[in-house]
């Protein structure tokens, strides 16, 4: 930090004396100095100019974008290509899906037929693995009677159930009269 002179202190507050000047009525009045101001025509231009470009940036544009397909490029022809085989070996996994499924499904009826009919034997595996291989119409009647033999399977249980609660309930009520009789 630069040492200040008194001498310069001094003439600082003698320059600001002679900008104060003291009026009639004893009042200080600043005299500003004289400052020259900039030409201001050119900010005038400026503010114009910007005028018009927000103007511009604010109108709407209409932009157009055309794509083209080349199959020209190798890039592209070749991820034709691939995307096609792709397509293709999912295709054919996706059928041998529905195969082993549809396999699952006849498994899953054959062993419930075979419960319905609870005892069977080697010959009439061999005849119903033949139903499913060639005879598809007769698959049809096969599921028709497992789920009429499980629905009647069920309707069985649902009465046994009940019967089940009626006699305990006719158990409890005759243990409450044997209650009361003793408690006479």
């Amino acid at each position: 930090m630069r040492n200040i002179e008194i001498n310069e202190v001094y003439t600082l507050f003698e320059e600001i004396k002679k900008l104060i000047k003291k009026g009639n009525d004893n009042t200080p009045t600043v005299v500003q100095p004289e400052i020259e101001l900039p030409d201001l025509s050119a900010i005038s231009e400026l503010t114009d100019r910007l005028q018009e470009t927000i103007e511009k940036v604010r109108k709407p544009v209409k932009t157009e974008c055309h794509h083209t397909f080349s199959i020209a490029s190798n890039k592209i022809f070749f991820s034709v290509i691939g995307m096609g085989v792709a397509l293709l070996v999912c295709m054919f996994a996706i059928y041998y899906q529905r195969e082993e499924i549809a396999s699952y499904k006849d498994n899953d009826l054959k062993y419930r037929y075979v419960k319905m009919q609870r005892t069977i034997t080697l010959d009439r595996i061999g005849y119903l693995e033949d139903i499913f291989d060639y005879k598809r119409d007769s698959v049809k009647i096969i599921r028709k009677q497992v789920e009429q033999h499980e629905k009647a399977v069920l309707e069985e249980a649902k009465r046994l159930e009940q019967a089940r609660l009626k006699e305990q309930e006719a158990e409890r009520l005759r243990r409450e009269a044997e209650n009361l009789k003793q408690n006479k």
